[in-house]
């Protein structure tokens, strides 16, 4: 897995998994590329990451946990060190 950090922003490059695609509420959708999402919490075992996509008015457009093999992200913006 890369290197992320909490409240590091990514970007979701490709979808790798059919699971990625299929547990959400009706109020959302599943992750596509080009989406973006802040990383709220770094996952160890198993590794992953709970990630969060909002629109420009901060609703959720999808959150879910995912693992290395459910998405190709890449850091758009890297949180400051706490």
């Amino acid at each position: 897995m890369t290197p992320f950090s909490m409240y590091d922003e990514v970007r979701v490059v490709k979808v790798l998994s059919k699971a990625a695609m299929e547990r959400f509420p009706q109020d959302q959708r599943p992750p596509q590329p080009g989406d973006t999402a802040t990383i709220l919490e770094i996952y160890t075992r198993p590794p992953g990451y709970e990630l969060e996509c909002c629109d420009d008015q901060g609703m959720t457009i999808w959150l879910g946990g995912y693992g290395p093999d459910d998405l190709e992200l890449e850091r758009i913006w890297q949180a400051p060190p706490e």
